[in-house]
C-alpha cells in the first residue's frame, strides 16, 4: 500500500488524501470523489480519485518499459 496524493487547486502543491491504496484499488474506484481537508491551504477539497495519484508509480511503470524495449 502506498499513500494516494493531490494536487492543492489552490497552492499547487502536493498534498497527501491520507488513504493508501495500490493501483489496481485506485482504479477500481476511478469514479469515486472523496473530500480531503488540505495541509497547504486548511480548504476541505472535493477530490475525484482521477485527480489523484500514487507517488513514483509512473516512474516506476516507466522504467518497466525501459527495460522491455
Amino acid at each position: 500500500m502506498a499513500p494516494l496524493f493531490f494536487i492543492c487547486p489552490k497552492t499547487n502543491q502536493q498534498a497527501p488524501t491520507g488513504i493508501e491504496t495500490d493501483p489496481q484499488s485506485l482504479g477500481a474506484a476511478w469514479k469515486a470523489t472523496s473530500k480531503v481537508t488540505c495541509p497547504h491551504c486548511g480548504e476541505v477539497h472535493e477530490i475525484s480519485v482521477r485527480e489523484t495519484y500514487i507517488n513514483g508509480v509512473l516512474s516506476d511503470a516507466a522504467d518497466q518499459l525501459r527495460h522491455v524495449i
